[in-house]
């Protein structure tokens, strides 16, 4: 597989008949497609998933074979294969790894989509391993009056970021979940200190609220991203326009204070860049240096493939702009292909 033809980071648009086109995008944010037979060839009929440190979970539908894939030099690492979770669920799970998949006890996690309460697990790189699904229980939530049928429902991990060999999940301003292998799951959750360390932190929390209140009406929709940047974590949070969750009205950036146990607002990335999609169930939020026609200090968004259409937020410009994904193609799943970390 050629790297130089190949351009990260890029996008890839993955449909249900296991086919996979991938884009670049441009200095002026309009995708181009990239012409990667080697990437076509090996992506192939397969069911893709993301993992966020620049590699794929790839696996034949036909043959169950299953491994992880570095597309810019076609390495592969074999896997157990992955028995038990159809095509369709697998497309729109959550795939992470602890580690870089050489390093001692890495954990490569598969959580189900929100319908589920189901995750996978296994070791790269230990021949004897096999993949486990374990059924987590992290709470129930109860359901408005409006819903019919029971009032509770079991609570399920719908944003996760593997961060510093840990899995963090369903980040709130009351508590941030903690997902350790030791060596099975083990679940424990961090308190988040709410209160306030200064006068300059209050007032900026205190307008935010203000002008929410304000607005009148119900609250906005909101969706909250978890993303490991440089072994930090951050909670991007974003609030949309619309009832329909397809259109970002605004958004902040926090980073988490393990220390403090304080999520500190942050009016920068770095330089870096945060690359989020939702596809149904399924959200991925991943972190990469600027390049490749990408803005640095932003968060790309795609809200919805099939609406062809990606928001950049900049973070320190406080700007938000909606692009045409126009040239795109149909499909079922939209996820960002990155560099290796390693």
């Amino acid at each position: 597989m050629s790297s130089s033809r190949l351009q990260l980071p890029c996008l890839a648009f993955h449909r249900r008949n296991h086919s996979t086109a991938l884009y670049t995008v441009s200095a002026e944010n309009l995708i181009v497609a990239l012409n990667d037979g080697d990437t076509d060839e090996v992506l192939r009929n397969k069911t893709v998933c993301p993992t966020g440190r620049g590699l794929l979970l790839v696996r034949d539908p036909d043959t169950m074979d299953t491994f992880l894939l570095r597309p810019q030099d076609g390495d592969r690492i074999h896997l157990p294969p992955l028995v038990g979770i159809d095509d369709g669920e697998l497309m729109h799970s959550h795939c992470l790894l602890s580690d870089e998949p050489s390093a001692p006890g890495c954990v490569l996690l598969l959580v189900e989509g929100v319908a589920e309460n189901s995750m996978w697990y296994c070791h790269p790189g230990d021949d004897d391993d096999r993949w486990v699904k374990y059924e987590y229980d992290i709470g129930t939530m109860t359901l408005p009056h409006e819903y019919e049928g029971s009032q509770y429902m079991k609570i399920t991990i719908c944003s996760i970021a593997a961060c510093r060999g840990k899995f963090y999940f369903n980040g709130t301003p009351e508590e941030l979940g903690v997902l350790d292998f030791c060596p099975g799951p083990v679940f424990s959750s961090i308190s988040i200190d709410d209160s306030f360390d200064s006068d300059e932190e209050e007032g900026d929390d205190q307008g935010y609220e203000e002008e929410e209140a304000g607005a009148g009406g119900p609250d906005p929709p909101e969706s909250v991203f978890l993303v490991e940047s440089g072994g930090e974590l951050y909670k991007v949070n974003l609030l949309y326009a619309t009832f329909s969750c397809d259109q970002i009205d605004q958004g902040f950036v926090q980073r988490m204070d393990y220390s403090a146990r304080r999520w500190r607002h942050v009016g920068d990335l770095g330089c870096r860049t945060f690359l989020l999609s939702r596809s149904y169930f399924g959200v991925g939020a991943s972190s990469c240096s600027a390049g490749g026609g990408l803005q640095q200090d932003c968060v790309y968004f795609l809200a919805n493939p099939r609406r062809k259409e990606m928001q950049v937020f900049n973070v320190k410009e406080d700007t938000n702009e909606l692009h045409s994904l126009e040239e795109a193609p149909p499909c079922n799943k939209a996820f960002w292909l990155l560099p290796s970390t390693s």
